[in-house]
């Protein structure tokens, strides 16, 4: 099937556009600069995020289920995830596969502040990495996988019939990690299954769309934290969570979220790193942490020998170090830079280098 561009109300669809490339060399790879579309303003801001598309990675390409595409989210999209929400309440999400992830944050003696993450599942189809407009937010970058969107592995997603395309407006809400122009970061990690009491009435959102309600409406670490206050969060079914969070922003604050006994705990840095692998964290002491994950063990160790001082190249090899069988993407986002590095599919050969704000 050609993808086609869109043309009026009767064909619509997403183009693969040609990313403008420019290369140079690093210590760790090859460093690709990709780009965001800039949709015609002319025409319905639906369209214009659909019409945005560029495919930055085929799926034909070594250990792939799927390839690397942008989109620029324009349209009003609050209304649309609120009804995502509600259907999630109603449908649980319960026959996904379960997370493992590896997380970290440092702030060096410079200031200088990055986020790390691998992703841990492969199963994911293709990497979608989003700039989204919010009328009344902030603007962000987040990553979310086309699976979440309902769409299969090996499928190039230029290729989704116009009947499904609206579901590519959905990838915000599915945010699994990310930095808004504040320099906000968040993202995700799975943990330990944790049912919310009989009682707790308060209002359930979807762990992504928490993810998505900080990127859009936080600066700061401690905005992120007041606002979670607000929320009872779920992913399998509305009465569950099986993940937490780590937050950090610009001034290199960082702490962890967990849910547990109806109510969030928070953790903070007690240096200027810190790191989430898929154990609890509360009240857990590190060295117990460093024997029950040796993920959580090989980047703290890293991080304590240079005193938190990690670059972006120092940030991913943290990374490749803890790498698994299925890690899909690896991101390294600087919340004072405002931008992000990216690895997918563990073609660490291939660094994409993406600035938006």
């Amino acid at each position: 099937m050609r993808p086609f561009r869109i043309i009026g109300k009767d064909l619509w669809y997403v183009v693969a556009l040609s990313v403008l490339i420019t290369r140079s060399a690093s210590a760790q790879g090859e460093v690709t600069e990709l780009r965001f579309a800039e949709p015609d303003a002319s025409i319905s801001e639906t369209e214009q995020t659909l019409q945005s598309m560029v495919r930055a990675r085929g799926i034909s390409e070594a250990y792939a289920t799927g390839g690397l595409y942008l989109m620029t989210h324009t349209w009003a999209t609050e209304e649309h995830f609120q009804r995502e929400n509600q259907n999630l309440i109603d449908n649980p999400f319960i026959n996904q596969t379960w997370r493992f992830c590896s997380i970290f944050s440092s702030t060096s003696s410079d200031g200088r502040v990055i986020m790390g993450r691998n992703w841990d599942n492969q199963n994911v189809g293709s990497v979608i990495v989003s700039l989204n407009h919010p009328a009344d937010g902030y603007s962000s970058i987040s990553i979310s996988r086309a699976i979440d969107l309902g769409f299969p592995l090996n499928v190039d997603l230029t290729e989704i019939p116009p009947d499904f395309a609206d579901r590519f407006l959905l990838a915000p809400f599915n945010s699994m990690d990310g930095i808004n122009e504040h320099g906000l970061c968040v993202a995700i990690a799975g943990v330990r299954h944790v049912v919310h009491g009989e009682d707790n009435t308060g209002e359930r959102i979807f762990i992504s769309y928490l993810v998505r309600r900080m990127l859009d409406r936080a600066k700061s670490t401690d905005e992120a934290v007041a606002l979670a206050q607000d929320y009872v969060p779920f992913l399998l079914d509305s009465d569950s969570l099986d993940g937490h969070l780590l937050i950090t922003d610009a001034s290199g604050h960082s702490v962890i979220l967990e849910y547990e006994n109806d109510h969030w705990l928070t953790i903070p840095s007690e240096t200027s790193w810190q790191v989430l692998t898929n154990k609890p964290m509360y009240e857990v002491p590190d060295e117990i942490l460093k024997e029950r994950c040796w993920r959580y063990r090989s980047a703290s160790v890293s991080l304590e020998r240079s005193e938190g001082k990690a670059d972006w190249m120092a940030g991913l090899q943290i990374l490749r170090d803890v790498k698994q069988g299925g890690t899909t993407w690896s991101a390294i986002y600087s919340p004072t830079d405002r931008d992000l590095y990216l690895v997918v599919y563990q073609d660490w050969g291939t660094i994409y280098h993406i600035r938006a704000f």
